[in-house]
């Protein structure tokens, strides 16, 4: 039978390029890695690498073990995980792939409900832009993904828990020169900065779409159609609050003491420098769009009882905003 500790040495050996980086990253000395090399090629009866000028390379025979190895890695993964799922809600273990921008803001009550009912519970975090985070699934980096569901429910190798959609609101600053508009088009919007998430390309055509449709000039819109694109919510806000730029937010996004922007003769306050400005919502006739977040997982993994919790605390937390 031959040894899973070697198929793994293989592994590291090839991703490296040669033995000293492989041995460092696998804590090993040189001679101990050869002579793990040594004893698998012995055992299939065949080289499983050639040396080159640029490192060490799989032959034919070492890339079907590679091929193996990879499968064979992942279905100890897999076990792993189902026995730290087993262990329950009371010593069980949740890894939780989070988007940075509107995922990072569902995500934090969710998790601090879920581990003040369930203490014993190990929580992790993993905050990535959500382009990488099926990936991250797929690779047993995290067992579910928060975030905004329009490119993932395409994918047909995850399922899905959509939360409801969200209204999407223009924000601004408090004080900012569209507060005191007496009556809003969505046109006026392109003629400030936007700035949001990196958008998939239905949400960019979107936008586009809005612009044409409220008769904006293309010469007046700026490439790729944001001014600042940054994947953090907490930056968006912050560049928001200290500038005249605009982002398309769902109301959840927004900071609690965000207010109506329409006509309100208080943020003129906040703008003169009473304290740090605040956040407004832009009332734009017409703005109908919408947003939908939600878990997903790979398909055929099971979340067990910790996952299961997570999601159902997550919708009531969703249904309550």
């Amino acid at each position: 039978m031959i040894d899973l500790k070697r198929l793994r040495h293989l592994t590291v050996l090839v991703q490296h390029g040669n033995f000293h980086r492989a041995a460092e990253a696998l804590h090993l000395t040189q001679p101990a890695l050869s002579r793990s090399i040594q004893a698998l090629e012995a055992h299939v009866g065949a080289p499983l690498l050639t040396r080159q000028r640029t490192g060490v390379e799989p032959t034919e025979l070492g890339r079907l073990l590679l091929r193996h190895a990879g499968a064979l890695e992942a279905q100890v993964r897999d076990l792993d995980r189902e026995l730290r799922l087993t262990r329950g809600l009371a010593l069980g273990e949740l890894r939780v792939g989070v988007g940075p921008w509107g995922g990072s803001v569902l995500v934090g009550p969710v998790v601090g409900r879920l581990i003040a009912q369930h203490p014993g519970l190990q929580l992790k975090l993993v905050l990535a832009p959500w382009q990488e985070l099926p990936e991250r699934a797929r690779a047993r980096e995290v067992d579910v993904i928060l975030g905004e569901l329009r490119e993932v429910e395409q994918l047909a190798d995850f399922e899905c828990a959509p939360l409801q959609a969200h209204e999407v609101c223009v924000v601004a600053r408090a004080g900012h020169p569209l507060t005191r508009k007496p009556q809003l088009q969505a046109a006026d919007l392109f003629d400030w900065p936007l700035a949001g998430p990196h958008l998939p390309l239905n949400a960019l055509q979107a936008l586009q779409a809005m612009a044409e449709a409220a008769g904006v000039p293309p010469e007046r819109l700026r490439p790729g159609l944001l001014g600042v694109t940054c994947d953090s919510s907490g930056i968006l806000r912050q560049v928001l609050q200290a500038s005249d730029a605009l982002s398309f937010m769902p109301r959840f996004m927004v900071d609690d003491g965000a207010q109506d922007g329409a006509h309100d003769g208080a943020h003129d306050g906040a703008d003169a420098g009473e304290g740090a400005p605040g956040l407004v919502t832009l009332p734009v006739p017409g703005l109908a769009q919408t947003v939908r977040f939600g878990a997903a997982w790979l398909r055929g993994r099971t979340l067990g009882g910790i996952g299961e919790k997570f999601v159902e605390l997550l919708r009531a937390h969703d249904a309550a905003l």
